[in-house]
């Protein structure tokens, strides 16, 4: 058990020095994580759903003319 617990603090070390910079007072802090992208807006939510919704259709339709095709 003491080598998992050395081992987590060698990891915690790692990732401290890896991630943390000192500033001119002498705290640590985090570097910032790069911005993310923007959120896609509700349009383009809609969009994707009226996709969806057409393929959805089309689907259907071919579906039916198939089901027309062997019974008929």
């Amino acid at each position: 058990m003491n080598s998992l617990v050395l081992r987590k603090t060698a990891l915690g070390r790692d990732l401290t020095a890896k991630y943390a910079v000192a500033s001119t007072n002498g705290r640590l802090w985090l570097q910032q994580k790069p911005a993310r992208l923007r959120r896609k807006g509700p349009v383009l939510w809609a969009a994707l759903a009226l996709l969806v919704l057409a393929a959805d259709f089309l689907l259907g339709c071919l579906a039916w003319l198939a089901v027309d095709f062997v019974i008929g």
